[in-house]
């Protein structure tokens, strides 16, 4: 028969599982950063020193932050997404690590067009706790496979229009800001 938990390890098991959820969230919240062109909600994934290896660039995540959503604005109509899939962590104490699958669509402009590229890879993160929010020390991003250009013609069934579907958009023009209000 198994012995009940004692209140401490309930306590360690409840921090364990609040530690991983609030990592999960800071990715979340950097993928819709990233999505949005939202230097604010990119920046904040990141430690007061973090830093990100991500492709050419290497540098702090709050320039990296800037660099991103600059970027994506030039492209308002065009609006890619960002899909955490398989996170696996590792906390110690007020440091973790974790390894992120992620699955990007960026449009880009490739000649004078508009391309939407599709990159499938991965974060992999020192992390830390600091001032009681997680957040990355250092990140470095794996490419493991990618296409320049996701061709075809757009479905006409789930285009946006007055009658259909809310069209997403860069920055505090996408619909979601009326409900979430955090992409300053």
């Amino acid at each position: 028969m198994d012995e009940p938990a004692s209140q401490a390890d309930l306590l360690q098991e409840l921090r364990r599982l609040r530690d991983h959820e609030e990592i999960r969230q800071m990715l979340y919240r950097y993928a819709r950063g990233v999505d949005r062109s939202s230097a604010t909600l990119i920046a904040s994934a990141y430690a007061k020193d973090g830093t990100d290896k991500h492709g050419p660039f290497d540098g702090p995540g709050t320039v990296f932050a800037k660099q991103v959503a600059a970027g994506g604005m030039q492209l308002p109509d065009d609006v890619g997404n960002h899909h955490i899939t398989n996170v696996l962590i590792q906390v110690n104490g007020d440091t973790a690590v974790a390894e992120t699958y992620f699955l990007a669509l960026h449009p880009h402009h490739d000649a004078g067009v508009v391309r939407m590229a599709l990159m499938s890879g991965r974060y992999v993160d020192q992390l830390v706790r600091e001032d009681g929010r997680w957040g990355v020390l250092r990140r470095e991003v794996i490419s493991d496979f990618s296409r320049n250009d996701v061709g075809g013609e757009p479905w006409a069934y789930v285009e946006p229009s007055a009658d259909g579907f809310a069209g997403g958009r860069r920055g505090a023009a996408d619909p979601s800001a009326r409900h979430l209000g955090d992409l300053g």
